[in-house]
C-alpha cells in the first residue's frame, strides 16, 4: 500500500511511500484515501507493516490522497518515445540505439531507505544479469534510471554500480529529462526532505522499441520478470 505518512523519528522524513503488508487480511476496511496507523519493521534485506488500523479521515480532516495517472503514459504495444540521457561513465545513451535488442528498464536511487523498493529492483537486475549472461548486451540491456538526479551524479552512480556488482548502464541527466522519461511510463516522482517519493515499473522493451510489458511496484516475481523478457528474447 501506498502511504503518505508522518516523519518516523530516527529513520525518514514525512514522505509518501509503498510498504508491503505482511498479512493480506490486514488490508480489509483499506481503501484509497483511508486513514492508517501501523508498525512498520524493518530489516536489513525487507520491511512490511504490521497491526494496520483505520482512523476515521473525517474527523481529522484529512482528505483523499490519489496518485494521477500521467497523461504522457503509453501503453503495450507503443513505440517508447526516444530519449537522451547520460551513463555512469559520462556517454550519451539513447533508447533508439538499442533497436534490434530487448531492453529491460527500471527506475531507482541510490539514498532509497526501503530494501523492499529501490534494493529490491536493483537486485532484479542483477539476478538478470545473472540469468542473461550469455545475452547481455548483445540480445538484451538492462538499463536503470535514477529518479535523483541532483543527487544521483555520474560518479555516484559509478560508486553504486560496483558496489553491487552492476555490468549493466545507470544512467542520469537533468531533472526535466528524468521527470520526462519516467511519465511515460507512468511513474510519479518527487523530492521531499531529501528523499524521492515515487511509484515503482519495470518495462520491457522489444526489437521494435514497442513497449512488451510494464510491471509495477518492486515486489513480482523475478520468473514474472524472466518470463517477459524471454517472450521478448525468443529462442536462443
Amino acid at each position: 500500500m501506498i502511504v503518505s505518512h508522518a516523519a518516523i523519528p530516527g529513520y525518514m522524513p514525512a514522505m509518501a511511500m509503498p510498504f508491503r503488508v505482511r498479512d493480506p487480511r490486514e488490508m480489509a476496511g483499506v481503501a484509497p484515501g483511508s486513514r492508517v496507523s501501523f508498525d512498520l519493521y524493518v530489516r536489513k534485506s525487507e520491511s512490511h507493516v504490521r497491526r494496520i488500523k483505520v482512523r476515521d479521515a473525517r474527523r481529522e480532516g484529512v482528505t483523499d490522497f490519489r496518485f494521477p495517472t500521467p497523461s504522457e503514459q503509453i501503453r503495450v504495444g507503443q513505440v517508447v518515445p526516444d530519449f537522451a540521457l547520460i551513463d555512469q561513465t559520462g556517454n550519451t545513451v539513447r533508447l533508439a540505439d538499442f533497436r534490434g535488442r530487448v531492453v529491460a528498464l527500471n527506475f531507482l536511487y541510490t539514498r532509497c531507505p526501503l530494501p523492499e523498493v529501490c534494493p529490491r529492483l536493483a537486485a532484479t537486475f542483477l539476478s538478470l544479469q545473472r540469468r542473461f549472461r550469455a545475452r547481455i548486451p548483445q540480445d538484451l540491456v538492462l538499463l536503470s534510471t535514477t529518479l535523483d538526479p541532483q543527487y544521483d551524479t555520474p560518479a555516484v552512480l559509478t560508486e553504486y554500480a560496483k558496489s553491487i556488482g552492476a555490468r549493466w548502464p545507470f544512467l542520469t541527466g537533468s531533472p526535466q529529462q528524468i521527470q520526462e522519461t519516467a511519465r511515460h511510463f507512468g511513474l510519479i516522482h518527487w523530492a521531499e526532505e531529501g528523499v524521492i517519493v515515487h511509484t515503482s515499473a519495470t518495462a520491457v522493451i522489444d526489437r521494435l522499441g514497442k513497449l512488451a510489458a510494464l510491471v509495477e511496484g518492486s515486489s513480482f516475481r523475478l520468473e514474472q520478470l524472466v518470463d517477459l523478457i524471454g517472450e521478448s528474447l525468443g529462442q536462443p
